[in-house]
Protein backbone atom coordinates (compact mmCIF):
# COMPACT_ATOMS: atom_id res chain seq x y z
CA UNK A 1 0.00 0.00 0.00
CA UNK A 2 1.29 2.62 -0.79
CA UNK A 3 0.47 6.74 1.09
CA UNK A 4 1.90 10.18 1.02
CA UNK A 5 2.20 10.30 4.97
CA UNK A 6 2.05 7.19 7.41
CA UNK A 7 0.95 7.86 10.57
CA UNK A 8 1.68 6.13 13.67
CA UNK A 9 -0.57 6.43 16.40
CA UNK A 10 -4.13 7.04 15.99
CA UNK A 11 -4.58 8.92 19.50
CA UNK A 12 -5.86 13.08 19.09
CA UNK A 13 -2.41 14.29 17.64
CA UNK A 14 -2.39 11.70 15.17
CA UNK A 15 -6.09 12.00 13.84
CA UNK A 16 -5.42 16.01 14.26
CA UNK A 17 -2.27 15.39 11.88
CA UNK A 18 -4.21 12.85 9.65
CA UNK A 19 -7.24 15.52 9.14
CA UNK A 20 -4.82 18.51 8.46
CA UNK A 21 -3.16 16.02 5.98
CA UNK A 22 -6.35 15.36 3.77
CA UNK A 23 -7.11 18.51 3.52
CA UNK A 24 -4.12 19.31 2.03
CA UNK A 25 -5.27 16.57 -0.16
CA UNK A 26 -2.85 14.31 0.88
CA UNK A 27 -3.12 10.29 0.82
CA UNK A 28 -2.85 9.47 4.79
CA UNK A 29 -3.02 6.24 6.62
CA UNK A 30 -3.19 5.50 10.50
CA UNK A 31 -1.68 3.03 12.21
CA UNK A 32 -3.43 2.33 15.51
CA UNK A 33 -2.72 -0.96 17.89
CA UNK A 34 -5.82 -0.68 19.76
CA UNK A 35 -8.27 -2.24 18.06
CA UNK A 36 -10.66 0.80 18.82
CA UNK A 37 -10.34 4.10 19.69
CA UNK A 38 -7.35 4.72 22.48
CA UNK A 39 -8.32 6.28 25.70
CA UNK A 40 -6.07 7.40 28.63
CA UNK A 41 -5.89 9.35 31.34
CA UNK A 42 -6.76 12.85 30.23
CA UNK A 43 -7.37 16.56 32.53
CA UNK A 44 -9.41 16.97 29.62
CA UNK A 45 -9.57 20.64 29.51
CA UNK A 46 -8.90 21.84 25.81
CA UNK A 47 -7.56 25.31 25.69
CA UNK A 48 -8.22 27.94 23.78
CA UNK A 49 -5.19 26.77 21.20
CA UNK A 50 -6.74 23.66 20.86
CA UNK A 51 -10.42 24.92 20.74
CA UNK A 52 -9.05 27.31 17.56
CA UNK A 53 -7.59 23.82 16.05
CA UNK A 54 -10.14 21.98 16.14
CA UNK A 55 -12.50 24.59 14.47
CA UNK A 56 -10.28 25.27 11.56
CA UNK A 57 -10.22 21.83 10.97
CA UNK A 58 -14.32 21.11 10.96
CA UNK A 59 -14.18 18.56 14.02
CA UNK A 60 -17.53 18.76 15.76
CA UNK A 61 -17.19 20.42 19.53
CA UNK A 62 -20.62 18.43 20.57
CA UNK A 63 -20.98 17.61 24.07
CA UNK A 64 -18.43 20.39 24.94
CA UNK A 65 -18.64 22.49 28.29
CA UNK A 66 -17.19 25.96 28.41
CA UNK A 67 -15.43 27.20 31.03
CA UNK A 68 -14.28 30.41 31.24
CA UNK A 69 -10.89 30.02 32.59
CA UNK A 70 -8.55 28.66 35.49
CA UNK A 71 -9.23 29.00 39.20
CA UNK A 72 -6.09 27.92 41.64
CA UNK A 73 -7.04 26.97 45.20
CA UNK A 74 -4.90 26.23 47.98
CA UNK A 75 -6.60 25.57 51.05
CA UNK A 76 -9.00 29.00 51.58
CA UNK A 77 -6.52 30.68 49.19
CA UNK A 78 -8.10 30.87 45.55
CA UNK A 79 -7.02 32.59 42.80
CA UNK A 80 -9.58 32.92 39.10
CA UNK A 81 -7.92 34.23 36.14
CA UNK A 82 -10.47 34.26 32.72
CA UNK A 83 -9.43 33.63 29.15
CA UNK A 84 -8.37 36.93 27.54
CA UNK A 85 -9.66 36.14 24.40
CA UNK A 86 -11.24 32.75 23.92
CA UNK A 87 -12.30 30.28 26.17
CA UNK A 88 -11.79 26.75 26.73
CA UNK A 89 -13.98 23.56 25.83
CA UNK A 90 -14.34 20.57 28.55
CA UNK A 91 -14.64 17.50 26.57
CA UNK A 92 -14.26 13.65 27.67
CA UNK A 93 -11.42 11.95 26.04
CA UNK A 94 -13.90 9.43 24.42
CA UNK A 95 -15.83 12.66 22.92
CA UNK A 96 -12.96 13.87 21.25
CA UNK A 97 -12.03 11.07 20.11
CA UNK A 98 -15.31 9.97 18.78
CA UNK A 99 -15.57 13.57 17.26
CA UNK A 100 -11.76 13.40 15.81
CA UNK A 101 -12.32 9.55 14.26
CA UNK A 102 -15.78 10.55 12.72
CA UNK A 103 -14.06 14.16 10.84
CA UNK A 104 -11.15 11.45 9.36
CA UNK A 105 -13.20 9.22 7.91
CA UNK A 106 -15.53 11.60 6.63
CA UNK A 107 -12.58 13.04 4.61
CA UNK A 108 -11.16 9.55 3.93
CA UNK A 109 -8.50 8.72 6.38
CA UNK A 110 -7.46 4.96 6.30
CA UNK A 111 -7.18 3.96 9.95
CA UNK A 112 -5.62 0.61 10.17
CA UNK A 113 -7.03 -0.26 13.57
CA UNK A 114 -5.55 -3.42 15.75
CA UNK A 115 -2.55 -2.92 13.75
CA UNK A 116 1.14 -2.93 15.10
CA UNK A 117 3.90 -1.12 13.48
CA UNK A 118 7.04 -3.35 13.64
CA UNK A 119 9.90 -1.98 11.87
CA UNK A 120 10.37 0.50 9.24
CA UNK A 121 13.30 2.04 7.19
CA UNK A 122 14.16 4.92 4.51
CA UNK A 123 16.19 4.02 1.59
CA UNK A 124 15.72 5.73 -1.74
CA UNK A 125 13.45 8.83 -0.63
CA UNK A 126 10.88 5.92 0.63
CA UNK A 127 9.94 4.58 4.00
CA UNK A 128 8.54 1.35 4.08
CA UNK A 129 7.19 0.26 7.79
CA UNK A 130 6.52 -3.28 8.21
CA UNK A 131 2.56 -3.33 10.21
CA UNK A 132 0.67 -6.28 11.43
CA UNK A 133 -2.84 -7.24 13.13
CA UNK A 134 -3.22 -10.40 15.11
CA UNK A 135 -4.42 -13.57 13.11
CA UNK A 136 -3.25 -11.49 10.28
CA UNK A 137 -0.06 -11.35 8.26
CA UNK A 138 1.81 -8.24 7.60
CA UNK A 139 1.30 -5.36 5.62
CA UNK A 140 3.69 -3.24 4.16
CA UNK A 141 3.21 0.65 4.01
CA UNK A 142 5.34 2.84 1.53
CA UNK A 143 5.04 6.35 1.97
CA UNK A 144 7.07 9.90 1.91
CA UNK A 145 7.47 10.53 5.77
CA UNK A 146 6.34 8.40 8.72
CA UNK A 147 5.18 10.48 11.33
CA UNK A 148 5.52 9.06 15.18
CA UNK A 149 2.62 10.37 16.76
CA UNK A 150 2.30 7.22 19.34
CA UNK A 151 2.63 9.09 22.37
CA UNK A 152 4.87 9.41 25.66
CA UNK A 153 6.60 5.69 25.24
CA UNK A 154 6.87 6.30 21.77
CA UNK A 155 8.01 3.56 19.51
CA UNK A 156 9.05 5.48 16.82
CA UNK A 157 11.12 7.75 18.48
CA UNK A 158 12.96 4.95 20.79
CA UNK A 159 13.67 2.72 17.49
CA UNK A 160 15.10 5.84 15.89
CA UNK A 161 17.56 6.35 18.96
CA UNK A 162 16.35 10.01 20.06
CA UNK A 163 15.52 9.55 23.53
CA UNK A 164 17.34 11.16 26.51
CA UNK A 165 17.27 10.50 29.85
CA UNK A 166 14.92 12.44 32.33
CA UNK A 167 16.39 15.52 34.42
CA UNK A 168 14.11 15.10 37.38
CA UNK A 169 12.04 13.61 39.74
CA UNK A 170 9.50 11.60 37.46
CA UNK A 171 6.06 12.25 37.73
CA UNK A 172 2.32 10.61 37.28
CA UNK A 173 -1.05 10.88 36.63
CA UNK A 174 -4.05 9.09 37.69
CA UNK A 175 -7.56 10.44 36.57
CA UNK A 176 -11.23 8.93 37.05
CA UNK A 177 -14.89 10.88 36.17
CA UNK A 178 -17.76 10.65 39.13
CA UNK A 179 -21.35 10.98 38.67
CA UNK A 180 -21.67 15.00 40.34
CA UNK A 181 -23.44 18.00 39.43
CA UNK A 182 -20.60 20.76 38.78
CA UNK A 183 -19.80 23.30 41.21
CA UNK A 184 -18.04 25.69 39.00
CA UNK A 185 -17.59 26.45 35.13
CA UNK A 186 -14.02 27.12 36.19
CA UNK A 187 -11.51 24.37 35.36
CA UNK A 188 -10.07 24.47 38.88
CA UNK A 189 -6.53 23.24 40.13
CA UNK A 190 -6.15 22.30 43.82
CA UNK A 191 -2.72 22.45 45.29
CA UNK A 192 -0.99 19.81 48.04
CA UNK A 193 2.64 19.76 48.53
CA UNK A 194 2.83 16.42 47.24
CA UNK A 195 0.07 16.33 44.66
CA UNK A 196 -2.37 18.96 42.24
CA UNK A 197 -5.95 18.26 41.73
CA UNK A 198 -7.52 19.10 38.28
CA UNK A 199 -10.91 19.42 38.37
CA UNK A 200 -12.73 19.87 35.35
CA UNK A 201 -16.85 20.11 34.31
CA UNK A 202 -17.80 17.55 31.59
CA UNK A 203 -21.79 18.08 31.75
CA UNK A 204 -24.71 18.48 33.94
CA UNK A 205 -23.60 15.86 36.17
CA UNK A 206 -20.32 14.40 35.68
CA UNK A 207 -16.84 16.02 36.19
CA UNK A 208 -12.98 14.61 35.62
CA UNK A 209 -10.85 14.30 38.18
CA UNK A 210 -7.32 14.29 37.29
CA UNK A 211 -4.66 14.13 40.23
CA UNK A 212 -0.93 14.64 39.27
CA UNK A 213 1.78 13.73 42.08
CA UNK A 214 5.68 13.66 42.42
CA UNK A 215 7.51 10.57 42.32
CA UNK A 216 5.85 6.96 42.18
CA UNK A 217 1.59 7.71 42.43
CA UNK A 218 -0.19 6.10 45.68
CA UNK A 219 -3.59 4.74 45.05
CA UNK A 220 -6.00 7.37 43.53
CA UNK A 221 -8.56 7.36 46.61
CA UNK A 222 -5.19 8.03 48.88
CA UNK A 223 -4.02 10.79 47.12
CA UNK A 224 -7.32 12.61 46.90
CA UNK A 225 -8.22 11.73 50.62
CA UNK A 226 -5.73 14.92 50.91
CA UNK A 227 -8.14 17.92 49.59
CA UNK A 228 -10.78 16.93 52.13
CA UNK A 229 -13.27 19.95 50.83
CA UNK A 230 -13.06 18.27 47.51
CA UNK A 231 -13.40 15.00 48.16
CA UNK A 232 -16.19 16.27 50.34
CA UNK A 233 -18.00 18.06 47.83
CA UNK A 234 -17.81 14.68 45.74
CA UNK A 235 -19.35 12.88 48.40
CA UNK A 236 -22.43 10.85 47.27
CA UNK A 237 -21.32 11.25 43.63
CA UNK A 238 -20.41 7.42 42.44
CA UNK A 239 -17.69 7.03 40.14
CA UNK A 240 -17.84 6.41 37.09
CA UNK A 241 -14.85 5.02 35.45
CA UNK A 242 -12.28 3.08 36.53
CA UNK A 243 -8.83 4.98 36.99
CA UNK A 244 -6.48 5.84 34.28
CA UNK A 245 -3.02 6.24 34.85
CA UNK A 246 -0.37 8.47 32.32
CA UNK A 247 3.32 8.71 32.94
CA UNK A 248 6.14 8.82 33.60
CA UNK A 249 5.76 12.67 32.18
CA UNK A 250 9.28 13.81 31.47
CA UNK A 251 10.07 12.71 27.68
CA UNK A 252 13.19 14.56 26.29
CA UNK A 253 14.50 14.05 22.95
CA UNK A 254 17.55 14.98 21.05
CA UNK A 255 15.47 15.61 17.48
CA UNK A 256 12.26 15.65 16.11
CA UNK A 257 13.09 14.80 12.94
CA UNK A 258 14.88 11.98 10.94
CA UNK A 259 15.41 11.05 7.29
CA UNK A 260 11.86 10.25 6.33
CA UNK A 261 10.39 10.20 10.22
CA UNK A 262 8.88 12.99 11.95
CA UNK A 263 8.40 13.02 15.52
CA UNK A 264 5.15 15.01 17.10
CA UNK A 265 3.03 15.08 19.69
CA UNK A 266 3.72 13.65 23.47
CA UNK A 267 6.50 11.70 20.99
CA UNK A 268 8.43 14.75 19.88
CA UNK A 269 8.76 15.24 23.84
CA UNK A 270 6.91 16.36 27.14
CA UNK A 271 7.69 17.82 30.51
CA UNK A 272 4.28 17.49 32.18
CA UNK A 273 0.69 18.09 32.44
CA UNK A 274 0.88 20.85 34.98
CA UNK A 275 0.06 23.88 32.84
CA UNK A 276 -2.91 21.58 30.46
CA UNK A 277 -1.34 22.88 27.69
CA UNK A 278 -0.54 18.94 25.92
CA UNK A 279 -3.22 19.11 23.35
CA UNK A 280 -2.98 22.26 22.40
CA UNK A 281 1.10 22.05 21.69
CA UNK A 282 -0.10 18.75 20.26
CA UNK A 283 -2.41 20.77 17.63
CA UNK A 284 -0.47 22.94 16.73
CA UNK A 285 2.68 21.32 16.11
CA UNK A 286 0.69 18.98 14.16
CA UNK A 287 -0.17 21.94 11.96
CA UNK A 288 2.81 22.88 11.56
CA UNK A 289 4.61 19.33 10.79
CA UNK A 290 1.33 19.12 7.44
CA UNK A 291 2.26 22.88 6.24
CA UNK A 292 6.09 22.10 5.74
CA UNK A 293 5.77 18.44 4.44
CA UNK A 294 3.14 20.04 1.95
CA UNK A 295 5.08 23.12 0.97
CA UNK A 296 8.40 20.78 0.42
CA UNK A 297 10.13 23.01 3.51
CA UNK A 298 9.74 19.94 5.61
CA UNK A 299 13.17 21.05 7.26
CA UNK A 300 12.03 23.95 8.78
CA UNK A 301 9.35 21.90 10.66
CA UNK A 302 12.12 21.70 14.08
CA UNK A 303 12.50 25.41 14.56
CA UNK A 304 8.58 25.57 14.11
CA UNK A 305 8.25 23.05 17.12
CA UNK A 306 11.05 24.56 19.21
CA UNK A 307 9.23 27.76 18.82
CA UNK A 308 5.60 26.27 19.50
CA UNK A 309 6.65 24.75 22.69
CA UNK A 310 9.09 27.72 23.74
CA UNK A 311 6.40 29.39 26.22
CA UNK A 312 4.95 25.66 27.71
CA UNK A 313 8.47 25.11 28.47
CA UNK A 314 9.50 28.50 30.33
CA UNK A 315 5.75 28.44 32.55
CA UNK A 316 5.47 24.32 33.00
CA UNK A 317 9.44 24.67 34.52
CA UNK A 318 8.29 27.76 36.87
CA UNK A 319 5.30 25.80 37.82
CA UNK A 320 6.78 22.86 38.83
CA UNK A 321 9.74 24.99 40.48
CA UNK A 322 6.45 26.61 42.54
CA UNK A 323 5.05 23.49 43.08
CA UNK A 324 7.85 21.76 45.31
CA UNK A 325 7.96 24.88 47.65
CA UNK A 326 5.31 24.74 49.48
CA UNK A 327 5.61 28.13 51.06
CA UNK A 328 6.51 30.10 47.90
CA UNK A 329 3.35 28.11 45.96
CA UNK A 330 1.00 29.93 48.72
CA UNK A 331 2.79 33.13 48.37
CA UNK A 332 2.41 33.28 44.43
CA UNK A 333 -1.69 32.37 44.76
CA UNK A 334 -2.24 34.93 47.39
CA UNK A 335 -0.12 37.29 45.16
CA UNK A 336 -2.13 36.82 42.00
CA UNK A 337 -5.23 36.15 44.20
CA UNK A 338 -5.00 40.32 44.42
CA UNK A 339 -3.94 40.82 41.17
CA UNK A 340 -6.60 39.11 39.02
CA UNK A 341 -6.06 41.43 35.80
CA UNK A 342 -1.93 40.15 35.59
CA UNK A 343 -3.16 36.02 36.52
CA UNK A 344 -5.51 36.54 33.35
CA UNK A 345 -2.70 38.47 31.04
CA UNK A 346 -0.30 35.47 32.11
CA UNK A 347 -2.66 32.90 31.59
CA UNK A 348 -3.53 34.29 27.82
CA UNK A 349 -0.07 33.96 27.26
CA UNK A 350 0.46 30.59 27.96
CA UNK A 351 -2.60 29.59 26.57
CA UNK A 352 -1.58 30.94 23.31
CA UNK A 353 -4.83 33.34 23.82
CA UNK A 354 -2.37 36.60 22.25
CA UNK A 355 -4.06 39.36 24.15
CA UNK A 356 -2.97 42.33 22.97
CA UNK A 357 -0.37 43.80 25.76
CA UNK A 358 0.34 40.04 26.89
CA UNK A 359 3.92 40.01 26.40
CA UNK A 360 3.90 43.36 27.86
CA UNK A 361 2.59 41.80 31.16
CA UNK A 362 4.37 38.21 31.14
CA UNK A 363 7.76 40.51 31.55
CA UNK A 364 6.49 43.12 34.39
CA UNK A 365 4.57 40.09 35.72
CA UNK A 366 7.63 37.72 35.93
CA UNK A 367 10.34 40.65 37.02
CA UNK A 368 8.79 42.86 39.49
CA UNK A 369 5.61 40.46 40.62
CA UNK A 370 6.69 36.58 41.23
CA UNK A 371 10.49 37.13 41.52
CA UNK A 372 10.44 38.89 44.84
CA UNK A 373 8.54 35.98 46.14
CA UNK A 374 11.20 33.48 45.62
CA UNK A 375 12.72 34.80 49.24
CA UNK A 376 9.84 32.39 50.32
CA UNK A 377 12.32 29.81 49.64
CA UNK A 378 16.00 31.42 49.94
CA UNK A 379 16.86 31.22 46.61
CA UNK A 380 15.70 32.61 43.07
CA UNK A 381 12.88 31.06 40.94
Amino acid sequence: MRADLVIAGGGPVGLVTAIAGRQRGLHVVVVEQSPGLPEKACGEGLMPGAVRVLDRLGVSSAGSVEFRGIRFVDGDVVASARFPAHSGRALSRRRLMLALDARARELGVEILSGHTLRDFEYRGRVLSARVSAAGAGTLTLRAQLLVGADGLRSGVRRRLGHELPARGTQRFGLQRHYRCVPWTDWVEVHWDDRVEAYVTPLGPDEVGVALLCHGAPAPYDALLSRFPQLRARLAGGAALTRVRGAGPFEQRVSQVLAPGVALVGDAAGYLDAVSGEGLSLGFRSALALIDRFASGELWRYPADHARITATYQVVTRLMLEIARRPRVRRGVIEYLARRPLLLSDLLGIAADCRAPDCSTALGAGLRWGLAPLAGHSGRAL
